[in-house]
């Protein structure tokens, strides 16, 4: 029997899988040398940027719920921007900006109403200069992360519209946390959809109808509920 080889939309599913595991997995370690539950709760409100790009970064949020955006400006791309990647309960987000003074690359917007906790990266530093097991643990997850990102660009290369949108869709899917009632529902807008798969609004919907006229989707009022995740895949080819 012929093995079966994942393709570039599988793999890359797999990596973002391992990434976040592994940056929760890093997240919780910290919690007790940086004090997050003494540390002070703050509220967004959906649409909020907390960066700029070419912001300094001094200090990264602890996401204790809703869903942070890291949104970067392509010209020339349809839409005029992109979403790589989304941060949610659990996870830190720009991990990479540890140990580097670099300014933001990206926007970080709240994707959903949030709740964040922030850690100044100097504390996060000196604490990892002190424990050399959270330090690898650190080096594991921005390797895992690297992969991921790898994955990523294999899998966007030489995508028309329908392609990146399915792909942008599947990576949403996958990373709702569960439902008791087992539903993969996608809170966004058609506008927020198409920006975040780097096509033009217009085009989104015409996809979007286009993928409920064959049973793969449904949609609604600022929702889309996955009806056939292998469907949508599929659509990757």
């Amino acid at each position: 029997m012929t093995p079966s080889h994942p393709n570039a939309s599988d793999r890359f599913a797999a990596e973002l899988l391992q990434s976040r595991q592994l940056g929760r997995k890093f997240a919780n370690a910290l919690a007790q040398p940086m004090a997050l539950k003494s540390r002070p709760l703050h509220r967004f409100e959906t649409g909020v940027s907390l960066f700029k790009a070419g912001d300094r970064v001094a200090q990264l949020p602890y996401v204790m719920s809703g869903r942070l955006d890291a949104v970067v400006h392509v010209p020339g791309v349809q839409g005029g921007q992109i979403v790589p990647i989304s941060f949610r309960a659990g996870e830190m987000a720009f991990l990479s900006y540890l140990f580097n003074q670099l300014p933001s690359g990206s926007d970080l917007v709240v994707g959903e109403p949030s709740t964040i906790q922030w850690l100044p990266l100097k504390d996060m530093e000196a604490c990892l200069l002190n424990d050399q097991g959270l330090l690898l643990m650190l080096v594991r997850f921005l390797g895992q992360r690297l992969r991921e990102v790898q994955a990523r660009e294999r899998s966007w290369a030489a995508r028309g519209v329908q392609t990146r949108l399915c792909a942008g869709l599947g990576r949403m899917a996958a990373d709702l946390p569960s439902r008791s009632d087992g539903r993969a529902v996608v809170v966004a807008t058609h506008e927020q959809i198409a920006a975040s798969c780097g096509i033009s609004r217009p085009k989104a919907s015409i996809a979007l109808k286009a993928l409920e006229g064959d049973g793969v989707l449904k949609l609604g009022r600022g929702w889309i509920e996955v009806l056939n995740l292998r469907g949508l895949m599929d659509g990757v080819g």
